[in-house]
């Protein structure tokens, strides 16, 4: 009996290590997966602009054009929710996403640029990088995504947000406040940062494996940016050069923790 009961014993705590060894890895795919749905439900959204007329007689990809220009009209009229889904008369959600309007997004990509455009006559680092530099819900936007970075050779594939707060780093990649939107052109330099080692979540864990020639993307409401990388280095937590705009150049700079913080990890690509 007492051998029997021993035996049990080791079996459980060989199941309890295996979990243990498994789960952080589990837990990861799980939480990439998460990323693809939010990604793939931006990819939906941005295939069915509200009051775009390049679909036929004037619908989406979908067939299910509200007919409205921008979300302000369409709220007006009872037509979209608080989280941007369209609904009927009753209040049900009729969309499988939420959508957004072109008159918007034109908007949005307007104020972007001028943001852009700013940022050539001053950029400060001594800024709160928290601070998104839009206001995404002005736009009818909800999900407070701007866009999605991959890179293919690391398996990379995570949404970005506007300003790096902890929630926003909780859950995909953070554009810092003061560094260029990602709207490409000359003299702009996107920083984009995200967690390593993050608790049961895929950001930039994998960012030190990228080599310099790997690509890389950002695709926005507006268009898909491919970039190379130019440069790998390791710099100190406070460092800053790498973040200013390099006149001339289009640059995306990517940046994770190393070194159990002690470090951070940068990578920066340049427009191909």
């Amino acid at each position: 009996m007492r051998n029997k009961v021993l035996l049990l014993v080791a079996l459980l705590l060989i199941l309890v290590s295996a979990s243990l060894f498994t789960y952080p890895e589990v837990s990861k795919q799980m939480a990439q997966g998460q990323n693809d749905v939010v990604i793939s439900r931006f990819d939906k959204t941005t295939e069915n602009v509200q009051g775009d007329d390049g679909g036929k007689d004037g619908e989406n990809d979908d067939g299910n054009d509200s007919g409205y220009s921008t979300y302000e009209e369409a709220a007006a009229d009872g037509a979209v929710n608080d989280e941007g889904y369209l609904i009927n008369d009753d209040g049900e959600i009729i969309s499988d996403y939420p959508v957004v309007f072109q008159m918007d997004l034109e908007r949005l990509y307007q104020d972007s640029a001028a943001y852009n455009a700013a940022l050539n006559e001053r950029q400060d680092m001594n800024v709160d990088f928290a601070v998104p530099a839009l206001d995404l819900t002005d736009y009818g936007i909800f999900d407070g995504i701007y866009g999605y970075v991959s890179a293919p050779s690391i398996g990379l594939n995570i949404p970005i947000y506007l300003g790096a707060g902890d929630y926003n780093m909780a859950c995909g990649g953070a554009h810092l406040y003061h560094t260029s939107l990602p709207l490409g052109g000359e003299s702009t330099n996107t920083v984009i940062a995200g967690h390593t080692g993050y608790f049961g979540m895929i950001v930039f864990d994998y960012l030190p494996q990228l080599s310099e020639g790997d690509s890389v993307s950002v695709t926005t409401y507006f268009d898909t940016l491919d970039y190379r990388v130019v440069a790998k280095k390791e710099i100190t937590a406070t460092e800053t050069n790498d973040l200013y705009i390099s006149k001339g150049k289009d640059l995306l700079t990517l940046i994770t923790c190393a070194r159990m913080g002690k470090s951070r990890c940068e990578v920066i690509c340049e427009r191909a």
